[in-house]
């Protein structure tokens, strides 16, 4: 009963990452072709420290909110209440830290960035919970459908601006055009979920409520920012815009089949299986489960983009983006350990383990800030991006220590050797993919378009023979399998 309502839950949630991402995808790929890697770098150089801005506002009160079973009237408007004077100071702290960031970027001027910007991160801080309303109540269709809107409003509203002369503004403008658009839709279609539509309260003192949880969420957010954006912060300091431009597309390219695939399972995992979450056998067959899925998908997709990383570049963003390209296949060997670590976090709140969360994240931060600043030493951004993939790897095994030793309190023998089988398992159809992509492609004059279409036609074929076959010889039993 409980795996059925999970993988529903799951299925709403993908189809609606699907078509938003569809969606984002394309319009990513046209600002790509009308603003240079500068130009790119100027705002990722900003939003890096936008999303720390933003994560100061949340103080992990989504998670709280889920993992309450109730929660009234008072509460809610209280919190919603306290969500937005954290977002309005949040939002002049930003504005005014804008000036440091002119110093310490030395050369750029970011006043103008920061006047929209702060926008963005007062009304993120108000779509907390109307947000969360959506995801407790599993409306992720409609949460897919708010995400498609925004993202087509925030395009038209950029390409106009860019050409009646906005320049960098009018790629600026999109997360406050975006965060705006998001709270009112989510506000107006959270009045039918059990929180009901948030108003203003007097009843501030409700987030005591729940800032036991959230505390170590919050602890857990802060030090996992620091530990996953250190490295586009020192890449702009000591390398410039243009180079972390670059960086920065290549990590969002890396990680967008993720997004794809892991984005849907998460938001799923905490609102389900919070309610069973004293059948602690339940769990652990659903979580070893989705990380055995979540492995077969993503080995696969990493082989892909590092066999086709140039010629993904040119089809999506143009050949000015071809400086990527190195960083690209280096990062594509993150893919399935993130892929399979990007639920663990989830697992950690159905446990109502916080304060275990929050020690595995400090201990990853400190593998990944060392593996970020051994790579800087280096002077190659090369270098910081293949230290980073080991970090993860690193961080793979230990969170998952804790996981299994502390939270579930069982063995990990199963998890492994389930991860073990599907490992094998793509082995040999990988193989051959490589090889047929090596003497098909390499070499000849096809377009890059035809090439990725090619080589997407033999990864698909080759990866369903091998389904077929397993299935009939019985190699293995494919429903116990994944």
């Amino acid at each position: 009963m409980i795996k059925n309502k999970l993988y529903n839950a799951i299925a709403k949630s993908f189809s609606g990452k699907i078509l938003t991402y569809i969606v984002q995808f394309t319009a990513l790929a046209i600002y790509a072709r009308i603003f240079s890697p500068q130009e790119f770098g100027i705002i990722a150089s900003i939003q890096v420290f936008v999303i720390f801005f933003q994560m100061l506002s949340n103080i992990g009160i989504g998670p709280a909110i889920i993992n309450e079973n109730n929660f009234d009237e008072g509460r809610r408007n209280g919190i919603f209440t306290v969500t937005f004077f954290l977002g309005l100071i949040i939002a002049i702290s930003f504005y005014y830290f804008s000036y440091v960031l002119n110093y310490f970027y030395d050369g750029v001027n970011y006043q103008a960035i920061a006047s929209l910007v702060s926008v963005s991160i007062l009304f993120s801080s108000l779509n907390i919970l109307p947000s969360t309303s959506l995801i407790k109540d599993e409306r992720f269709l409609q949460i897919a459908y708010v995400e498609i809107f925004s993202e087509v409003l925030c395009f038209i509203v950029v390409i106009s601006l860019y050409y009646n002369g906005g320049g960098l503004l009018s790629l600026a403008s999109r997360p406050a055009v975006q965060s705006i658009v998001r709270f009112f839709l989510c506000r107006f279609l959270s009045a039918k979920t059990t929180l009901g539509k948030a108003k203003f309260g007097r009843e501030l003192f409700h987030i005591k409520s729940i800032i036991g949880f959230s505390s170590y969420q919050f602890g857990f957010n802060f030090i996992n920012y620091f530990s996953r954006n250190l490295d586009s912060i020192l890449i702009a300091k000591y390398f410039g815009m243009a180079t972390v431009g670059a960086y920065d597309k290549a990590y969002q390219l890396m990680r967008y089949p993720l997004l794809m695939t892991t984005s849907a399972m998460v938001p799923a995992i905490q609102p389900v299986l919070t309610k069973v979450r004293n059948d602690k056998e339940r769990i652990v067959l659903e979580h070893n489960a989705l990380a055995a899925r979540l492995l077969f998908l993503s080995i696969p997709i990493s082989v892909f983009m590092f066999m086709n990383s140039e010629d993904i570049l040119v089809v999506l963003f143009g050949e000015q983006w071809l400086v990527a390209n190195d960083l690209i296949e280096i990062l594509s060997f993150m893919i399935p350990v993130q892929a399979v670590l990007s639920t663990s976090g989830a697992f950690f709140q159905v446990m109502n383990k916080p304060k275990l969360l929050f020690i595995s994240g400090f201990i990853a931060a400190f593998v990944t800030v060392s593996a970020t600043l051994v790579g800087l030493s280096l002077n190659n951004v090369n270098y910081i991006a293949t230290f980073i993939v080991v970090a993860f790897y690193m961080n793979f095994f230990q969170i998952y220590f804790v996981l299994f030793k502390y939270c579930f309190r069982t063995a990990i023998k199963g998890f492994y050797n389930k991860l073990l089988k599907v490992i094998l398992f793509m082995l040999l159809p990988n193989f051959i993919f490589v090889t047929l992509n090596l003497n098909i492609l390499r070499g000849a004059s096809f377009s890059p378009i035809i090439n990725i279409l090619i080589s997407t036609f033999i990864g698909v074929s080759l990866l369903g023979l091998f389904l077929v076959l397993a299935k009939k010889v019985k190699v293995i039993n494919l429903r116990n399998f994944l």
